[in-house]
């Protein structure tokens, strides 16, 4: 009989191309991914990063990315290699260092932080969805559109793994937004599905993740906080 494969025979062929790197860190990172072996960088380099850099944050993209799709030609296994695991670590601590130093003012309780969420704002003119709708030209939202999706091209995934963390009201009604989310039982109104169908509509590649290499430090570490704090109990 011939033996199962062994876990790190598995490959996800479905995922994205891995990207080129744009740093030390993140250069390590694709590398090791390609190679199946261990990151491979300088001691100390995690914590002389710029938290906010394009070689931090795109390490951490790719680290995360193995949570969700993976990487084409990349063993499914490598999604807790101790090693990756143990530089993604350290490169939240540095990320989440700096949120909370340049935080220092931001508000103490949920209720503070929602209150001016839940309220029209009557001005519009700091909206950037108004600014497109208004004097926004067309290559100005096919550019958003590319780099948001990103996150829209997996919208709400990340918030699936509070469901397990959650308890009576609060699990109903978060399964409740999820549902909605994932189109209530219909395919085609999974909410990043519409998000592709728009991508199409404005000539551009609806495949997932085919934009990772234009985005910017600030759209991926975006992107980031929300897989951060999906996958910790903090």
């Amino acid at each position: 009989m011939t033996p199962p494969p062994s876990p790190t025979s598995t490959v996800t062929a479905a995922g994205p191309q891995l990207v080129e790197g744009r740093g030390e860190l993140s250069d390590a990172v694709i590398r090791a991914l390609r190679t199946g072996t261990a990151p491979v960088y300088a001691p100390g380099v995690v914590l002389k990063a710029d938290p906010w850099g394009e070689d931090l944050q795109l390490a951490l993209y790719l680290l995360y990315e193995l949570h969700y799709r993976g990487f084409a030609e990349v063993g499914d296994a490598r999604e807790w290699d101790p090693d990756l695991l143990r530089l993604r670590q350290a490169m939240e601590a540095r990320f989440l260092h700096a949120l909370r130093t340049e935080l220092s003012d931001a508000p103490r309780s949920v209720e503070d932080v929602f209150a001016p969420l839940l309220v029209e704002p009557v001005d519009l003119a700091d909206s950037l969805s108004h600014q497109l709708e208004t004097d926004g030209e067309l290559w100005q939202l096919r550019e958003y559109a590319a780099l948001r999706s990103l996150y829209h091209l997996k919208e709400a995934d990340p918030h699936v793994w509070v469901i397990p963390r959650l308890t009576g009201r609060a699990k109903a009604a978060m399964v409740a937004i999820e549902y909605d989310e994932f189109g209530a039982g219909h395919a085609d109104r999974i909410h990043a599905r519409l998000f592709a169908d728009l991508m199409t509509d404005l000539d551009l590649d609806p495949a997932y993740g085919r934009y990772l290499d234009q985005a910017p430090a600030p759209l991926l570490a975006t992107v980031n906080l929300m897989s951060l704090f999906g996958l910790h109990r903090a």
